[in-house]
């Protein structure tokens, strides 16, 4: 099993903060969702994300403003070409801006 971590988020309403939990535990791979201290952990059934929970995850960090260095553990053979190689991508420089091969 695999753990998120997430840093405090700054909602702008209730119901924002609620579209954001009803987004993320609609993602496949989550498993449970719970809060320490500032934290937010999001556990995950494996290791290796599949390509449409990968993107549901690129697009909502985006849209919440979480930093996506994170998502770089999911890159794959499986995600090499669009996950990595797209380096158009408007998530590429976030989730790789550090990375060496880049």
């Amino acid at each position: 099993m695999k753990e998120l971590i997430i840093d405090a988020i700054a909602y702008g309403s209730q119901g924002d903060e609620t579209a954001f939990f009803s987004w993320l535990t609609s993602i496949e791979d989550v498993i449970n969702v719970f809060g320490q201290g500032l934290e937010l952990h999001v556990e995950l059934k494996s290791d290796c994300l599949s390509d449409e929970p990968l993107r549901e995850f690129i697009a909502l960090f985006n849209r919440y403003g979480i930093p996506m260095k994170a998502l770089a553990q999911f890159r794959s053979k499986q995600n090499e070409s669009w996950f990595y190689g797209n380096r158009e991508a408007y998530w590429h420089e976030s989730v790789f801006a550090c990375d060496s091969d880049t």
